[in-house]
């Protein structure tokens, strides 16, 4: 594909949540000049990347994504100079996909209408859950009362893409609170919604919680149990599962979120970025003062640079493949179809419910993704053994 995604890691937080394992510092750690300064390391950054790879703005940038950390603690103002150079710095890019992770607590009227000025067309806005006891567990700035007004005054500043994150899976969390969650977050109609379950990451307060027995992981057939009656709950209202964790209403697929799952490029911006070009993987350094000073003496930081083995993009083919209501077609890679349908045959009497074929297409289905990564590696046997 010609076209290019782009991805600003943005990694300051008024708070650290304690379940998040993303590179992030706390806005009370660093001065406020930091804060400031972000946007233009970040377009140098760019301008460096460029100068290495004159191509780049050759392509069509189909999208923009701010992830973080919290990206709507920058100033509008800030970033929408930047959309607007960026922009301006490709030969196609009128019709990207702009996409800003938000804090409920930070969309009020006015803030909104500045986003929308800046050249945000699509908001990811971190819900999480309709419960305030969770919320306090989880640590969110937000309470439940504010999360239906930033709804409203995103679509009263204009924005006509909205979507709204969820975790199910918490401590003590009951099936009943997980369905009214749901019923709540489609009630204030977005055009997609993403679920994930909570996972406890080493390195983070709730692992270290979990393993001194202050939390306790909600049983796996509970966990499995709110995952499948999301799915049907969101399908029921109308929402197109297209990606193991996404629903969209018609149209509204995130181009972001795709670009990942069907392996398109994306550079990465920002310390803790990661990006893909072609068969190169690297990511940036996860240390913000670092990163400062590396863009600030004209040089790019890269970790883990290397091209991928055939193997490895084997495996990344169908990992992501897999993810994808699409699932893996013989059109898109023989080789890959071919093994994941000599599993399929091999293990027809045990696998009714978990696979499919769909055409010219192996996929997983809803029931099936619970357990995909064990189906993934099932097939990477069979393939290596080829």
């Amino acid at each position: 594909m010609n076209d290019l995604g782009l991805y600003i890691h943005v990694p300051f937080c008024k708070h650290a949540c304690p379940y998040c394992d993303f590179y992030k510092v706390e806005l009370r750690a660093i001065p406020a000049a930091t804060r400031l300064a972000f946007i233009d390391v970040v377009q140098q950054e760019f301008l460096l990347h460029v100068t290495a790879n004159p191509g780049l703005v050759e392509r069509r940038l189909e999208s923009i994504y701010f992830g973080g950390g919290t990206p709507s603690t920058l100033k509008p103002e800030q970033v929408g100079d930047f959309v607007t150079f960026l922009k301006s710095s490709f030969a196609g890019a009128p019709t990207a996909e702009v996409t800003l992770e938000a804090n409920p607590e930070n969309l009020t009227p006015a803030r909104c209408a500045k986003w929308r000025r800046a050249g945000i067309n699509r908001l990811s806005i971190g819900v999480q859950t309709f419960a305030d006891r969770h919320l306090e567990r989880l640590e969110r700035l937000h309470r439940v009362d504010v999360i239906g007004e930033a709804v409203a005054n995103a679509r009263a500043a204009g924005f006509d893409n909205l979507s709204l994150d969820l975790m199910f899976a918490l401590p003590d969390q009951t099936m009943e609170e997980w369905r009214e969650s749901l019923r709540r977050a489609v009630e204030l109609q977005p055009d997609h919604l993403s679920f994930y379950g909570l996972t406890y990451h080493e390195h983070t307060p709730f692992f270290d919680d979990l393993q001194n027995g202050a939390l306790h992981e909600l049983d796996e057939d509970l966990q499995a149990e709110m995952y499948l009656a999301g799915c049907e709950y969101l399908r029921a209202q109308g929402f197109e599962h297209y990606e193991i964790s996404n629903f969209a209403k018609p149209g509204k697929r995130s181009h972001h979120n795709q670009r990942y799952w069907s392996r398109g490029d994306v550079l990465g911006l920002g310390p803790g970025a990661h990006s893909n070009l072609g068969a190169q993987r690297w990511s940036v350094p996860e240390e913000l003062e670092s990163w400062q000073e590396a863009v600030g003496e004209n040089m790019l930081l890269k970790a883990g640079e290397e091209p991928l083995t055939r193997q490895q993009q084997d495996g990344e083919r169908l990992f992501t493949a897999l993810r994808r209501v699409e699932g893996i077609s013989r059109t898109e890679s023989k080789r890959l179809h071919e093994a994941a349908m000599a599993w399929y045959q091999a293990n027809a009497d045990d696998v009714a419910g978990y696979a499919l074929v769909d055409g010219d297409a192996f996929r997983l289905t809803e029931i099936g993704w619970l357990v995909s990564d064990a189906i993934i590696r099932d097939v990477m046997k069979l393939l290596r053994r080829k």
